[in-house]
C-alpha cells in the first residue's frame, strides 16, 4: 500500500515574530550582497587603473596643465585621452587650459 504524501505550506503572518526576523535577515543579505558587489568594483577598478579603455594595454600617463589631469595612452597605436568625471566641464570652463592641453598631448607625439 503506497503512503500517501502530505505537503504543508506555512505561510507567515504578518507581525509574527518569524516573519520580522526573515525580513531582517533579508536586510542583512541585500547589505552583505551591496558590500560584496563594491568591494568587487574597487578592486577591479584598482587592478585596471592605469589600463587603456581602448586598447587595453597598462601604457596610461597623467598629463597635469592647471587644474586639469589627464590620462593618456602612450601606445604607439593608440593615444586615446581618458578623462575623469568633471574634468571635460573644468576643460570647457577654462580656454586656457584647452591650450594647454593640447600642447601638453602633442608634446608627446613630437620627437
Amino acid at each position: 500500500m503506497a503512503e500517501k504524501r502530505i505537503h504543508v505550506k506555512i505561510e507567515l503572518k504578518k507581525g509574527s515574530e518569524h516573519a520580522f526576523f526573515a525580513e531582517q535577515d533579508q536586510k542583512k543579505l541585500m547589505k552583505l550582497r551591496q558590500k560584496a558587489a563594491k568591494e568587487a568594483s574597487q578592486k577591479y577598478c584598482e587592478e585596471h587603473k592605469h589600463h587603456c579603455f581602448r586598447c587595453g594595454s597598462k601604457s596610461l600617463a597623467e598629463v597635469e596643465r592647471g587644474n586639469v589631469t589627464i590620462d593618456l595612452c602612450v601606445n604607439k597605436n593608440c593615444g586615446a585621452i581618458h578623462l575623469d568625471p568633471g574634468e571635460r566641464e573644468r576643460i570647457i570652463k577654462d580656454q586656457r587650459a584647452i591650450s594647454a592641453i593640447r600642447n601638453s598631448v602633442l608634446s608627446v607625439f613630437k620627437k
